[in-house]
């Protein structure tokens, strides 16, 4: 089987591309394992490192004929983990639209034309959510307060509706925020929500923008690639109910237990410097800190149990267990 990962070289789909060739097989249409036989990346930058047994394609996701291009008619599963992030796409309203939607039109159309209709995971992310109430149950409904969480709203219903009509598989998740990220700090709203324990932990200054106060839910980037996997290869029929869109579980944590959770790591907290910033704080704070998720439970999916689990998990597999 031929899958492909749109947004390869980033972290998650570099996480993604390590585990999809150390398993070495995948659901396929017929819902058996089949051997994966040529794994594609394709990003708009190179990887930092190049991973060997892959295909690598760089090249404009949003170019008209891209996908047709770099892709043919005979992918049989895709991950589309590419997109124009948070504060990006607020800040530049017409490339997030190009990026975000454009380009997932395009995404979706070649996979319509294809003989077989292919299995389609496409990230999305709690941002769709504004104002969020106290706690997101599964029927709470997207109300988006951001350029880029009406873009991934847009996503989720074209998909939904593309499987409806039968021209591909398709699966949607909600991420939640990705912590501890690996690198250096993006234009991502949440990316201080990583910085502030991933630079502390090196000995490195990070800014923390919003009150301690402020209730995330999270998830790691090891239980993130699972869900994406395990999303993937869940049968059809799981989602037989008609809804393709699905919020992950996460853990429910406040900035000020981030920072606990560094001390207890040996962390130095006194390298976080609080530097309000408001439109990281609207953004942010509009998404939700909390979720009740059992039809994700119901289905399988992973969560993590603690944020000093994450930390842990970041200080072995980043950093080598460092102190």
């Amino acid at each position: 089987m031929k899958v492909a990962i749109i947004g390869g070289h980033g972290f998650l789909g570099q996480r993604l591309a390590k585990r999809l060739l150390q398993k070495g097989e995948a659901v396929g249409p017929d819902g058996a394992l089949q051997p994966i036989d040529e794994l594609i990346l394709i990003d708009q930058v190179a990887p930092e490192a190049p991973l060997e047994g892959v295909t690598t394609i760089i090249g404009d996701v949003a170019e008209p004929g891209f996908f047709d291009r770099a892709l043919g008619d005979d992918v049989t599963s895709v991950f589309h983990l590419a997109a124009i992030v948070s504060s990006a796409a607020e800040a530049d309203f017409d490339l997030g639209m190009r990026v975000n939607l454009d380009a997932t039109r395009a995404l979706l159309e070649l996979c319509r034309a294809m003989p077989i209709a292919p299995r389609l995971v496409f990230t999305s992310s709690v941002a769709v959510f504004g104002n969020a109430p106290p706690m997101i149950e599964d029927d709470t409904p997207a109300l988006p307060l951001s350029s880029y969480g009406t873009q991934k709203v847009i996503g989720e219903y074209l998909v939904n509706d593309y499987s409806r009509k039968g021209y591909l598989d398709g699966r949607c998740l909600r991420l939640p925020t990705v912590v501890i990220r690996p690198g250096k700090p993006n234009r991502a709203a949440s990316s201080f929500a990583s910085s502030i324990l991933r630079e502390p932990l090196q000995g490195e200054m990070a800014i923390c923008p919003v009150d301690t106060g402020l209730s995330l839910w999270i998830q790691s980037p090891r239980v993130v690639v699972e869900n994406l996997i395990h999303a993937h290869d869940l049968a059809t029929d799981a989602w037989s109910d008609g809804a393709r869109i699905l919020n992950l579980p996460g853990l429910t944590v406040t900035v000020a237990e981030m920072i606990e959770a560094l001390a207890r790591a040996s962390g130095d907290t006194s390298l976080i410097r609080h530097e309000p910033d408001a439109e990281i704080a609207r953004i942010v704070g509009s998404w939700p800190g909390a979720m009740n998720t059992p039809r994700a439970t119901r289905l399988g999916f992973s969560k993590d149990e603690t944020i000093d689990a994450i930390v842990a998990a970041f200080r072995q597999e980043e950093l080598g267990g460092a102190r």
